[in-house]
């Protein structure tokens, strides 16, 4: 397309160069005639037959002139429906807009499925269509205020039908023939695949693949984060289950009996916990519930009891009615330890202690000594 506008206009300048060119003979010839009427003085028949001819001669040329730029006009016109059309075809996202951020041209493929009538982005602030994250607004108006180019700002655009598409920004400012900036010329790419890519590896690294809930990775990275984020007078409760005679299942049923009882256990602990809490799978049968903003450990405790109480229940497994149990130690931070390590530990030791008084119950550490005894 730039080639195309490049051969319009060398057109343009040849045509313009050949009416020039004839012109100037024109005017050679002319001189040439006054000069031989000073010498040989020709009637005023011949002047008026020269004059005319002049005239007719620089109405022609004219003439010319003007059909030329009337034909560069429309190739022009052409040429920028042209590009228009190849824009529309070949990018996601494209957009014009002044100096003052309003947008005067915009298209795309996406741009008909996103905002289908133009009127409504046409006339708009730029920054008034796109959503944008503090920080990927930060960089954008770091390079508009320095009038320099930006890439890969992610953005997010709806439909009508509220669906959501992730947007890769790039713009470099617009120019005019002095070299003054008139505003920002961009286009958007369409990178929700590339995004919901990201997101489902991150889910995974982040999350049980049979329970849904959080896995020990993060279990390990939140909780540090929840000790830090923890009040003065305020509490993080750790719960640890371990469920009992779970093996026995699991060997008397199979493996995927013992993979859906872990699941059904994993949807009843989702129903007990507040909503601020959170839970973990952390492998086999042991699961912990993070309990954020305790005020008292008995807060923590009742909610222990609650799910002793609902994990008794009995399960359905297909056609058949399995019945488990759970021991759970509650521990709570800063109250019974400073960090997430020690925080674990605490709990570990108290699950212990609930199994040894005959499980499916709960037992609150108690015994600081004990942080120096092994876990297993």
């Amino acid at each position: 397309m730039v080639a195309a506008v490049s051969k319009l206009g060398r057109e343009r300048a040849r045509g313009y160069s050949l009416t020039l060119i004839a012109l100037i003979a024109f005017g050679g010839l002319q001189l040439g005639f006054l000069a031989l009427d000073a010498v040989f003085h020709f009637s005023q028949q011949v002047l008026i037959i020269e004059a005319a001819s002049a005239l007719v001669v620089t109405l022609g040329c004219l003439a010319i002139v003007a059909r030329e730029d009337r034909r560069m006009e429309k190739a022009a016109e052409m040429a920028e429906s042209q590009l228009s059309y190849l824009a529309d075809f070949a990018t996601d996202l494209y957009w014009e807009t002044d100096l003052e951020g309003i947008v005067i041209a915009s298209g795309g493929r996406l741009a008909k499925i996103v905002t289908p009538d133009r009127s409504r982005i046409i006339g708009q602030h730029y920054m008034k269509i796109i959503k944008l994250e503090p920080e990927e607004r930060q960089r954008m108006m770091k390079a508009l205020s320095e009038i320099k180019p930006y890439s890969d700002i992610l953005s997010v655009l709806h439909d009508p039908q509220g669906k959501a598409y992730h947007i890769s920004l790039s713009a470099t400012p617009r120019f005019d023939r002095d070299g003054n900036v008139v505003g920002y010329l961009g286009i958007g790419t369409n990178v929700s695949k590339r995004i919901e890519a990201q997101s489902r590896l991150r889910y995974m690294a982040e999350h049980d693949m049979l329970t849904g809930l959080a896995n020990r990775y993060s279990f390990q990275n939140q909780i540090n984060e929840d000790i830090l984020n923890s009040g003065e007078d305020e509490n993080v409760g750790l719960l640890a289950i371990d469920l009992d005679n779970f093996k026995t299942i699991n060997d008397t049923y199979g493996h995927p009996a013992g993979d859906a009882l872990l699941n059904l256990v994993a949807k009843r602990i989702g129903k007990i916990i507040r909503g601020d809490d959170w839970a973990a799978r952390l492998g086999g049968d042991e699961f912990v519930i993070v309990c954020r903003d305790v005020a008292n450990p008995m807060d923590a405790c009742l909610m222990a009891a609650r799910l002793i109480s609902a994990l008794s229940r009995p399960f359905q497994i297909g056609g058949l009615e399995v019945t488990v149990s759970a021991s759970i130690g509650v521990a709570c931070a800063p109250l019974h330890a400073k960090n997430s390590r020690q925080l674990m530990k605490c709990a570990d030791l108290a699950m212990y202690e609930a199994k040894s008084s005959g499980r499916s119950c709960y037992r609150l550490f108690e015994a600081p000594h004990a942080l120096d005894a092994p876990v297993h």
